[in-house]
């Protein structure tokens, strides 16, 4: 922020997002089924969590034009920040809030102890993905969350992927996942799959501990997954795959 405003406007930012982590971390969890709170303090809740993810942005992905906290001065409060937040977000978060309450979407989680509802996992290998983290694992369950809009559109090559990469990123299997999915937060569903019946409809050939192997030499010692650069290879030459082609999935 000093880089682009005045370093005292760089200070209130950081101000206002420590602030915002405290009144965030002193949230009471949710527990036995239960959510959604006073229609007042889910209009907070709402307008504290979008206004946090105008700070991911800036770790994701760097301090972008358009982004709100460029619109902060020196004298800046939280209060500033969440009054940028659009009228119906808060609206919309809480829609599907209420979704997620039913058991069959993400109710049965909140009966789980604290301390095993794991938000943005980090795996063993994630340093070899530049720290690629997960949404959230819930007894043994490897969860990654859609708002998608239209869920008929759902379920591309990369989507699919991006969860089989988290699943064998677990090199030491330090988090025992026996299934993994999607939920999609816009329609109150959970999808899930064993992680062998995932494995199986990707097409597979090697068992889940072989494949996060291959995984860690691969992205570990690369040298010795690929042949040296000045080697030319035989001609329409193709790096053996892991899966089979028809058993890819779109």
């Amino acid at each position: 922020m000093a880089e682009v405003a005045t370093r005292a406007a760089g200070q209130a930012v950081h101000g206002i997002g420590q602030t915002l982590l405290s009144e965030l971390k002193a949230q009471p969890a949710a527990h036995d089924g239960t959510m959604t709170r006073s229609r007042r303090d889910e209009e907070r809740l709402s307008r504290l969590c979008f206004a946090a993810s105008h700070f991911e942005e800036v770790k994701r992905a760097g301090l972008r034009p358009g982004n709100p906290l460029l619109q902060l001065d020196a004298r800046a409060v939280l209060d500033d920040l969440l009054d940028q937040v659009p009228s119906y977000v808060p609206d919309d978060i809480a829609a599907q809030v209420e979704l997620a309450e039913a058991d069959h979407a993400l109710g049965w989680v909140t009966r789980q102890p604290v301390d095993k509802r794991i938000c943005a996992p980090v795996f063993s290998g994630s340093n070899d993905v530049d720290g690629a983290d997960a949404d959230f694992i819930a007894e043994g369950h490897l969860i990654d969350c859609k708002a998608t809009t239209r869920p008929d559109r759902f379920g591309s090559r990369k989507e699919v992927h991006q969860l089989a990469g988290y699943l064998l990123l677990d090199y030491q299997d330090e988090y025992a996942l026996d299934k993994v999915g999607f939920y999609l937060s816009r329609q109150g569903q959970l999808v899930t799959w064993s992680t062998q019946e995932f494995l199986d409809l990707l097409g597979a050939r090697r068992s889940l501990s072989e494949l996060r192997a291959a995984l860690s030499r691969t992205l570990r010692t690369p040298a010795l997954a690929a042949p040296p650069q000045r080697e030319k290879l035989p001609p329409h030459a193709t790096q053996d795959s892991l899966f089979d082609e028809e058993g890819d999935t779109e």
